[in-house]
């Protein structure tokens, strides 16, 4: 009985070392979202990238509905989740992501945003990352805007 004592003193002690020394590597303190994560790493992505929209439809549909591109700040990527099940990962050579999230005055926004980073283009005169709103859904968007 006094070995077992002693060998689970030595296991426990060596469990809560390992304990700490994971919460130490893997928590960043500053962020809820682990970077490491699939989800965390696409929000992380987007979020360090301006996000750039090329369609004059969904600008003027942002625009209509009274929403800035600067709605889509860091704290809404903070509190974003990634849909994996609509979005298209594995679309070459840049994959698209649903975000499913809340802006700052409460209304629920699905984007959909293209994601290429150059060491997926083919062309080395990309030497940016680039995230392209291809896409946004909410409830109450107002469809009648004369928007072409």
């Amino acid at each position: 009985m006094d070995k077992f004592i002693h060998r689970l003193k030595y296991y426990l002690i060596g469990f809560g070392l390992g304990c700490v020394m994971v919460y130490a590597i893997f928590y960043t303190g500053d962020d809820a979202r682990s970077s490491w994560l699939p989800e965390g790493r696409v929000l992380e992505f987007i979020e360090e990238t301006e996000l750039v929209v090329t369609n004059k439809y969904i600008t003027c549909t942002l625009e209509c509905n009274n929403i800035a591109l600067e709605d889509f700040d860091k704290t809404f990527f903070q509190k974003a989740k990634v849909n994996f099940s609509e979005s298209s990962t594995t679309r070459e050579p840049c994959p698209e992501y649903q975000i499913e999230g809340k802006l700052a005055d409460g209304r629920e926004v699905i984007l959909l945003i293209e994601t290429c980073e150059p060491r997926r283009l083919s062309t080395a005169e990309e030497k940016e990352d680039i995230a392209t709103l291809v896409n946004i859904s909410f409830e109450g968007l107002k469809r009648d805007c004369l928007c072409e």
